[in-house]
């Protein structure tokens, strides 16, 4: 089958920080040199859209954590809260805490280096580190309020490495040799289980539905959060040997996990990166793009605006196969270029997830910023009016996990409906945020 065969008819035809708050501009030298800013976005000018994200983030969505998800007792979040913010149980993950020490710390490095976001991101780093930390860089999975164990070690590594992300950005903040120690060990741990020939993924059964014995495969998600956490960590603080590391997961992104022959990105490997015969037909959406929009950025690290254009038409080719022309919304989940016994070709449209949509918007900013790319300020015009449509709920900052295709609220399978996310939506608006503030600034 030709990629041209299964894009579609409709692919083909479609196609508040307060007022003077300084914005660190430490990152926003962007490596390629930035493009033309649009006058209008998403139906505002720049200037208008940048307002509403800095309402959304500072006067609703911060101050929804700081009712109940800070834990000011003991240190660390809280995972899973009532829609009024107050705690609805006692367990700390080890995603939540890394990634929310990420996040705070990002909050004081690039908004107004507030101490109150370095004090958050400080108690919620010594308590992961004094509660969660196993040795040798390995993560446990889940502890309760007060720091006692509840489970041991991850069944796999994205603890270890969201522990790693949030210490190397809490490290740029805080600047101690030992947070870029253990970020760095952290990741050599990491990747040393994932090397193991009985590794396993155990979020496989989410990521890829092909009947696959799990046992050694290699999986996009792993290479995506090495990239994130390497581009950001690199351009503050260099390291030969995790330089190597990056130039290698990169590459593997680029030309394994990318399967020319149907133009999708694979989500999961043969232990030796080759293509499985079970999976080679099959993506997962979401994290294609997300995994893309990383690429990018690590393309402006390096001025190598043609990995930049590469990564972004590869962005543009997703969002254009995976649409749902009828509903509206992006089908982020499973992509199969084959019908099988059990599921259709093409794009899964039961359930379309905030988290995906964030990192659509993500990776259309970035290549409207730097590329000056037409097409990404549609896509990004359509991906913002469906996710405020269907995930936003006015009453409450805290958008809904996912939708069923008209946009209905919808449980994920296997995910508590108390879990309030604090990464993707926060990470979306503090990018989009900083983007439009750039362009705002060229617009003068």
């Amino acid at each position: 089958m030709r990629r041209r065969d299964f894009l579609g008819a409709g692919a083909a035809a479609a196609v508040g920080v307060p007022s003077g708050l300084m914005v660190s501009r430490s990152r926003a030298a962007a490596a390629v040199p930035a493009a033309p800013p649009p006058g209008r976005i998403a139906g505002m000018t720049p200037a208008a859209l940048r307002d509403d994200y800095r309402d959304r983030l500072f006067n609703r969505y911060l101050p929804f954590w700081e009712k109940g998800a800070i834990d000011n007792r003991y240190g660390g979040l809280m995972c899973e809260l009532n829609d009024d913010g107050s705690p609805a149980s006692d367990e700390k993950y080890i995603w939540y805490q890394g990634r929310g020490v990420w996040g705070y710390s990002y909050l004081y490095n690039e908004f107004g280096r507030d101490r109150r976001w370095l004090e958050i991101a400080r108690r919620t780093r010594d308590f992961m580190v004094r509660h969660m930390h196993a040795g040798g860089g390995k993560w446990v999975e889940e502890v309760a309020r007060d720091g006692a164990p509840r489970k041991g070690l991850g069944e796999t590594v994205y603890g270890w490495l969201y522990a790693a992300q949030g210490l190397a950005e809490y490290y740029r903040a805080a600047g101690d040799e030992a947070d870029f120690d253990l970020t760095k060990q952290s990741i050599l741990a990491a990747l040393a289980a994932h090397d193991e020939p009985q590794y396993v993924d155990s979020m496989i059964v989410q990521y890829i539905a092909v009947d696959a014995d799990p046992r050694g495969l290699r999986t996009l998600g792993h290479s995506m959060v090495i990239c994130s956490i390497l581009t950001d960590l690199l351009a503050h603080r260099p390291d030969d040997q995790l330089e190597a590391v990056q130039r290698r997961h990169v590459g593997l992104i680029l030309d394994k996990f990318w399967n020319p022959e149907y133009g999708i990105m694979n989500e999961c490997l043969t232990r030796d990166y080759g293509r499985h015969p079970d999976a080679a037909a099959h993506m997962l959406t979401g994290h294609a793009v997300e995994t893309l929009w990383m690429v990018m950025a690590e393309a402006l690290r390096r001025k190598d605006r043609a990995l930049l254009e590469t990564s972004a038409e590869r962005v543009r080719r997703m969002l254009e196969m995976t649409w749902d022309y009828i509903f509206d919304g992006w089908g982020d989940g499973d992509f199969r270029v084959f019908a099988t016994k059990k599921f259709p070709r093409g794009p899964d449209f039961d359930i379309k997830t905030m988290w995906a949509h964030c990192e659509g918007m993500i990776a259309c900013m970035m290549a409207m910023e730097h590329l000056g790319a037409e097409w990404a300020a549609r896509w990004y015009e359509r991906l913002r009016a469906f996710a405020i449509k269907a995930f936003s709920v006015p009453e409450h900052p805290i958008w809904r996990q996912a939708v069923d295709r008209r946009g209905n609220d919808l449980k994920r399978a296997g995910v508590s409906a108390k879990r309030k996310d604090n990464f993707h939506p926060l990470r979306y608006m503090m990018y989009n945020l900083l983007s439009l503030d750039r362009m705002v600034e060229r617009r003068k």
